[in-house]
């Protein structure tokens, strides 16, 4: 069977099963967690209502705005509507993340990047997001079509994505930066660099910013060059510069629940979340990792330190965390990282492990670029290690961007089986415990479940 045929047959099918659980959803619940805020701004915005503004609400209206867009002409502005929003994001998603790992993989077997993408589009805690009206699956959106078309060299379209990504998220500008820097590099490493490569290596780029030092007319030639080809993304990083200068933060509306801070450890929680959502990375290099692991033990034994005077010094206990018990992490804290003093520290040769495997598939022998590999480690630490609250949703992008562009560890067929497998294991369960599992607080009359 042709690929387009089976990725059309996927497409449907995952369009149908997840209107189907939508519409459950949406019977068990029509209010969850924060959607009160979301649904009352939404309702606001495609009712044409501009001026109003609830100031819980600490993003961007882009989510508002779409909505909007597209179901004020019809005054179709229920919560059920407003909620097929992120079904609408979620089915687009599926589309770019085939797109995008088509055009990083190359050679590959369409079959086996079909396989992969399914996996993907299934990472359980943004699959469940999809039936809710949450600025999240569109936020993903948006940046998977930024970096879609910056790969497809139309730079314009790319930048209109960028400004829509930092609509719905104001913490997706480092993604912005992410693409913009990463081109930047590779256009300043063709510059410099005599020898053209199918791929360059750090050695590599620390010889371009010494030729660009030595050289301040090359260096005028590749910002020309630069503001030619990026106009748009240089665009929209000033515009959010002057943004954060007139505001005085990052954050609109309720600044006091989002203050950022340095929380290292939010590097960690996200080790486990890779590892967690990538069975197939692991299995694939679980030797090579071991075998580093041995083989260097000094940098083995120096990281675990490392990481445990991180955790002993840096770790953030967010009142949220402890007080909001709809969501996975306060179970996980409260009855294992928060119960014994030593627990949060069990992890830490799993934290090394990942680590190790980023490095691999970051800095191994074949492709991506080093512009993409550098960018990614600052955009990863951007977005993740400023944020005191441990919340799932923050590690969407950093997990989906590194396992759509790595090529480095090749996993088989039969563990991407596995890895979707327990995809739609896990979403089933967490389905499950959604529809089953409820409680009430003191102060809401509605029902509480458990969600990500």
């Amino acid at each position: 069977m042709k690929i387009k045929t089976c990725f059309w047959l996927f497409l449907i099918t995952y369009s149908v099963v997840t209107c189907v659980l939508f519409h459950l959803i949406y019977r068990i619940s029509k209010l969850v967690v924060d959607e009160e805020f979301h649904l009352r701004q939404g309702e606001n915005y495609c009712l044409w209502k501009f001026d109003v503004w609830d100031p819980k609400i600490t993003t961007f209206p882009g989510l508002y705005l779409i909505s909007a867009l597209l179901l004020g002409p019809f005054k179709f502005c229920t919560t059920y509507a407003l909620r097929l929003t992120s079904v609408l994001a979620s089915i687009a998603n599926v589309c770019f993340i085939f797109a995008i790992r088509r055009k990083v993989t190359g050679n590959y077997a369409e079959s086996y990047v079909l396989l992969e993408s399914a996996s993907l589009a299934l990472l359980p805690p943004l699959y469940f997001f999809s039936h809710l009206y949450y600025t999240d699956v569109l936020s993903v959106t948006m940046v998977l079509a930024m970096i879609y078309f910056a790969m497809q060299a139309k730079n314009n379209w790319g930048a209109l994505m960028a400004s829509l990504a930092v609509l719905m998220r104001q913490t997706n500008i480092v993604w912005v930066g992410f693409v913009l820097g990463s081109q930047m590099i590779d256009l300043a490493l063709r510059l410099t660099l005599s020898k053209k490569k199918n791929r360059y290596r750090l050695p590599d780029l620390f010889h371009a910013i010494t030729v660009l030092i030595r050289s301040p007319s090359l260096a005028v030639e590749l910002l020309q060059e630069s503001c030619e080809l990026f106009y748009g993304y240089i665009l929209v990083i000033m515009a959010f510069i002057d943004f954060l200068y007139w505001n005085g933060s990052i954050v609109v509306g309720d600044k006091t629940a989002h203050v950022a801070a340095a929380h290292i450890p939010q590097v960690f929680y996200f080790c486990l979340f890779f590892a967690m959502f990538s069975c197939s990375q692991l299995l694939t290099a679980s030797r090579q990792l071991v075998r580093f692991a041995f083989k260097r033990w000094y940098i083995s034994v120096g990281c675990i330190v490392l990481f445990a005077y991180i955790i002993k010094q840096n770790t953030i206990v967010h009142p949220y965390l402890l007080a909001d018990n709809r969501h996975y992490t306060f179970y996980v804290w409260n009855r294992f990282y928060g119960r014994w003093w030593f627990a949060r520290y069990l992890p830490i040769p799993v934290y090394y492990l990942i680590v190790v495997l980023f490095g691999f598939s970051l800095f191994g022998g074949r492709k991506p670029t080093v512009g993409y590999s550098v960018l990614w480690i600052a955009a990863t630490l951007a977005s993740v290690a400023l944020q005191q609250l441990i919340e799932v949703r923050y590690f969407f992008l950093p997990f989906l961007v590194l396992r759509l562009m790595q090529t480095n560890i090749r996993p088989s067929s039969k563990t991407f089986v596995l890895e979707l497998a327990i995809n739609v294991i896990i979403n089933a369960a967490a389905l499950y415990m959604f529809c089953t599992k409820e409680f009430y607080w003191s102060d809401y009359p509605q029902p509480q479940r458990i969600i990500w």
